[in-house]
């Protein structure tokens, strides 16, 4: 525990140094600045009991989302209150329309999650996949409140299960239930609690990008392209845009639609630097040209990648060729589309499940990009059992939301 508290001594010193030099430490560290008065606007708002929600970042946010959305669904008589510990998240989801009030998690520490506590009252914690802090943990715990982690998922190179991670094997106890995504984070951590607190229900992604693939959003600007194939490149990074550079010179019929992680100028800017006759989608958009057969549109807009999907005959997922890992391979596949990626997935179950199934494929280097999308291109047979083999995998591992709510309703942790 010792070591925990100087990590909570320490890091908002060394956020506040890098701040200067670091947008995200600025972010946060601003954040955290005024957290407690934006609270305690909050507080002062609330006419119902409140159900607090927190996400480390965007992506639990969208992992938790479905089971918000049931929860405002099923259980009107209660507020949520959404808290974020990344900038990212937060930013891109204070205004969110499906909770009632995001802010900001103070960082943790006994004399904050008494406060936050005090203030909020919640009557159900909820934290999303990940997240571990103690003194929130142990308050929540102190005054009887359920605390339950959903869509969890456990490793065995995490601390828990290391010989000097008795601290934090603790603080998965202080949970009153967890729920995890498969049998492997059961048999982490079954000898480290209860066994009737740990079910299995699967993980809420696939619910959210099945939902997802249901609206077909449109794009008129899609019209403006030629009549061939779309290949779609989403979240892509600085070694994906080299290879990707190269794919577009050989398979140059094609429409290709490159959807960057940033959108910032400097970074499309350095996006397009890397393609022939490239433009973004904005300049596209504003030009009265039909696209021709030697171009390639560069997305400078959020909020566009999960729709644009559906348009995709294929769909490349980036992030494979860095220390980051892949994004999000399961937005193309909820449409139905074979998905590729590099070669760093080892800790994307989803993408192993997907390479299984047949709906996914990773690649090495150009070579072997050029191979398989040539087999998805020459052979319709191979191409329509990708497709397939896609969207059964996420239909056959939805289902998570319906079993966490039913144990939220067989627990009796809410009250119609």
């Amino acid at each position: 525990m010792g070591l925990y508290n100087l990590f909570l001594l320490c890091y908002p010193f060394l956020a506040k140094c890098m701040a200067p030099f670091n947008a995200k430490a600025k972010q946060w560290t601003l954040g955290q600045d005024k957290v407690w008065q934006e609270i305690a606007l909050c507080a002062q708002k609330k006419h119902k009991p409140i159900i607090w929600v927190h996400c480390a970042s965007y992506g639990e946010f969208e992992q938790g989302l479905p089971i918000i959305e049931n929860i405002k669904k099923q259980y009107p008589n209660y507020q949520i209150w959404l808290t974020f510990f990344s900038p990212s998240g937060y930013l891109h989801r204070k205004n969110d329309p499906s909770v009632d009030f995001v802010t900001y998690l103070p960082f943790d520490g006994a004399q904050h999650a008494t406060r936050f506590f005090d203030l909020l009252q919640p009557e159900l914690v909820i934290f999303v996949k990940y997240e571990f802090w103690y003194y929130y943990l142990s308050e929540a715990k102190r005054r009887n409140i359920p605390t339950i982690l959903v869509a969890a998922l456990f490793r065995p190179n995490q601390l828990f299960f290391k010989w000097y991670g008795g601290f934090y094997k603790k603080m998965i106890d202080l949970f009153h239930a967890i729920l995890v995504q498969d049998e492997n984070s059961i048999k982490l951590i079954a000898p480290i609690i209860a066994e009737n607190k740990i079910i299995i229900t699967g993980d809420t992604r696939f619910d959210r990008v099945w939902s997802t693939a249901q609206i077909v959003k449109p794009f008129d600007w899609l019209h403006k392209l030629n009549q061939d194939k779309i290949i779609i490149a989403g979240s892509t990074w600085e070694k994906d845009h080299i290879l990707l550079a190269k794919l577009t010179e050989k398979f140059s019929q094609f429409n290709w639609i490159i959807v960057p992680h940033h959108v910032d100028v400097p970074s499309i800017q350095k996006c397009l630097n890397h393609f022939n006759n490239a433009t973004t989608l904005t300049s596209f958009i504003q030009s009265n040209q039909k696209f021709n057969n030697s171009k390639v549109i560069i997305v400078d807009q959020i909020g566009l990648l999960r729709s644009l999907y559906q348009y995709a005959y294929v769909s490349y997922i980036g992030g494979g060729f860095d220390t980051e890992g892949i994004h999000n391979v399961l937005e193309p596949a909820a449409f139905g589309k074979p998905v590729l990626w590099g070669p760093n997935d080892e800790k994307y179950r989803e993408a192993i499940g997907l390479i299984d199934f047949g709906g996914g494929f990773k690649i090495h280097d150009e070579n072997s990009f050029t191979r398989i999308l040539n087999i998805l291109i020459e052979q319709e047979d191979k191409y329509n059992k990708a497709s397939a083999a896609s969207a059964n995998f996420i239909q056959q591992n939805s289902g998570a939301t319906q079993k966490t709510m039913q144990f939220i309703q067989e627990k009796r942790l809410l009250t119609n």
